[in-house]
């Protein structure tokens, strides 16, 4: 399966790749078998499932007694698991009985001996049928913990949505206090330093379009129906495998849109980038190392096998990549043809704030046709000077099938893409009612930036419940 590994690497400053130390008194490990984690993850129609396989070569417990609930947990070998249901990203830490907080997540803790802590969830109950339940076991080689939480119990995310998610391993190597918590992204507490957990797979419905010039910059009025996909720090998953792992806030970033005619699929990407390089693969290359300079990269699972891998079978699916000086690979999705009239096609251009790209890839060579769902990902690779430091990516992990979104060849659209109906907002006796003209789906996100969707039943004057939590509102 798919899984995130915060490992030690000599090489980093803070000697931690994928995770690093938090901020204070925390000791450096002494080597690989002193902590490192793997974080797995998974969902069915009523729980979020979370092990942690934790490799500690010293296990202590002398603080909370085991079974016990609301203890010293930090000071003992634990696991602690962080939730901002909403993705509400509040910036202060904000545990002690704010609803907007602990009815959407807060914090679940289990340590090596089975105590408990939820008193920062707000305590929602702690069992085998309550609303969550951890348990660990030892290994040869340290601990495994368990987690299951009901969705209900931080905020009921639906399949797509994004939620704030951090996981923390205390490590105690001498009684009386834990040495080092090693998190896996941000701080603490603090919900917009959390990385992002998706609740199941993403998919995008790709409108029946008119013909883009594929001439390396985004025309607006050539994907003015497509609804615009915005990839950042906030609203994408990362793989790290080389590089650094620590980048600002608004380092990278972009916006895609996708269309298809009778002939291909487009794919136009408005990167922003404060530093462009391409020092690794030579200008108009092919088939070079472009994954180590400023890149995009999109991958197609055309027969949607979901394989642990890629497809070195099917005809064209696969990788399809380009630089901003115009090196191109196409070697992991078999040697398609390259050219406008060819099995694929894409161009670039510069901009004031990074640059832009386009792709063409057409149907006959994915062996697709409309009407067509395909596995579907979207990566942006980030040089700085030393290589890729990082890969952003819409759904899922490079070239492993089964973890990519989906994307639907639907039919032309008919309400304008982007555009939207004017809402207007009342309020009476406590609620808000929504009215809107004509036949669009309202629908709801955390965020501006998204993720939206769908409210369920809703036509034009809708009731909404008034609440704490933040929500956005269109009508598409």
């Amino acid at each position: 399966g798919n899984y995130w590994r915060v490992s030690y690497d000599e090489n980093l400053e803070d000697l931690f790749r994928g995770g690093g130390p938090v901020d204070g008194p925390s000791e450096l490990p002494f080597d690989a078998n002193d902590l490192e984690y793997n974080i797995y993850t998974g969902v069915d129609d009523e729980n979020l499932y979370i092990a942690i396989e934790v490799k500690d070569d010293w296990i202590e417990t002398d603080s909370a007694e085991a079974g016990s609930e609301n203890g010293q947990t930090w000071l003992d070998d634990s696991v602690e698991i962080f939730i901002d249901g909403d993705n509400s990203n509040f910036e202060e830490r904000s545990t002690d009985g704010n609803p907007e907080v602990i009815d959407t997540g807060g914090q679940f803790v289990i340590t090596a001996n089975n105590a408990y802590r939820q008193a920062e969830a707000g305590n929602p109950g702690y069992g085998p049928n309550d609303a969550w339940y951890a348990l660990t076991e030892f290994t040869d080689t340290g601990y495994v913990a368990e987690f299951r939480i009901s969705l209900d119990a931080i905020g009921n995310p639906q399949p797509g949505d994004v939620i704030g998610f951090n996981v923390g391993v205390n490590d105690d190597d001498t009684s009386g206090g834990s040495n080092r918590q090693v998190l896996w992204s941000g701080a603490t507490h603090i919900e917009s330093t959390y990385g992002n957990l998706f609740i199941g797979g993403r998919t995008y419905t790709a409108p029946k379009s008119s013909t883009p010039t594929i001439d390396g910059v985004v025309n607006a009025a050539e994907y003015e129906s497509a609804t615009a996909v915005v990839l950042n720090s906030h609203t994408g998953s990362y793989h790290i495998g080389v590089g650094n792992d620590e980048w600002e806030d608004g380092d990278h970033s972009l916006t895609a849109w996708i269309v298809h005619d009778d002939e291909a699929i487009y794919v136009g990407i408005d990167a922003i980038d404060d530093q462009i390089y391409t020092d690794s693969a030579e200008a108009g290359s092919e088939d070079g190392q472009t994954w180590i300079d400023d890149s995009i990269e999109i991958f197609f699972d055309a027969d949607e096998s979901d394989l642990a891998g890629r497809d070195t079978e099917k005809q064209f699916e696969g990788q399809y990549v380009l630089t901003p000086n115009g090196a191109r690979r196409d070697n992991e999705a078999n040697n398609p043809s390259f050219g406008a009239s060819a099995d694929w096609f894409a161009a670039t251009a510069g901009t004031d704030e990074g640059y832009q790209m386009e792709f063409k890839i057409t149907k006959a060579s994915l062996g697709i046709a409309d009407g067509a769902s395909v596995g579907f990902n979207i990566a942006m690779n980030d040089d700085d000077g030393a290589g890729r430091k990082s890969q952003l990516n819409w759904n899922g992990s490079p070239h492993n099938e089964f973890t990519y979104g989906v994307l639907v060849l639907g039919p032309a659209s008919t309400d304008g893409g982007d555009s939207a109906a004017d809402v207007s907002i009342s309020t009476a006796d406590g609620v808000i009612v929504l009215t809107w003209e004509g036949n669009g789906t309202l629908q709801s996100a955390p965020a501006v930036t998204g993720p939206w969707s769908a409210v369920d039943d809703a036509a034009s004057g809708v009731v909404i419940e008034a609440s704490a939590s933040q929500a956005f509102y269109r009508v598409r």
